[in-house]
């Protein structure tokens, strides 16, 4: 009994040392960023970044399109939100916030300020926290 109840707590102990190095279980430090194509309508976020510069660069790879331009920069959370306007326009809004559930929140707000009726998360493009 011993014996397992040392691997048990070696196991924990080695699984929380790798949470730790990887930057689990408490406040990162990472950027964040979000690029919009307007040719396109394509969207992407990038988190968990070492520098802004890299953040920046891989939200403009991921959008993928020559247009790419990023729109919001973030240390805490990001997020985007869409809709069209009640003559058909497509229309977005972007924040920042401490939260994902406030990033959001503020970004269907600045999507609703824009016009935008129904602002919405973009499917399969949550909010995203570093």
């Amino acid at each position: 009994m011993t014996t397992s109840r040392w691997m048990v707590g070696g196991a924990a102990l080695l699984a929380a040392l790798l949470v730790a190095a990887c930057g689990g279980g408490g406040d990162s430090d990472g950027y964040g960023a979000i690029a919009v194509s307007n040719s396109t309508g394509r969207v992407a976020i990038a988190s968990e970044a070492l520098t802004q510069s890299i953040a920046n660069d891989e939200a403009r790879d991921e959008c993928d399109a020559g247009d790419c331009t990023v729109v919001l920069q973030f240390e805490e959370c990001g997020a985007i939100s869409s809709a069209r306007t009640s003559g058909g326009a497509f229309v977005y809004g972007v924040a920042a916030g401490g939260t994902a559930f406030d990033a959001q929140t503020a970004a269907n707000n600045a999507c609703t300020a824009k016009g935008g009726v129904g602002c919405a998360t973009i499917p399969n493009l949550p909010a995203r926290c570093n």
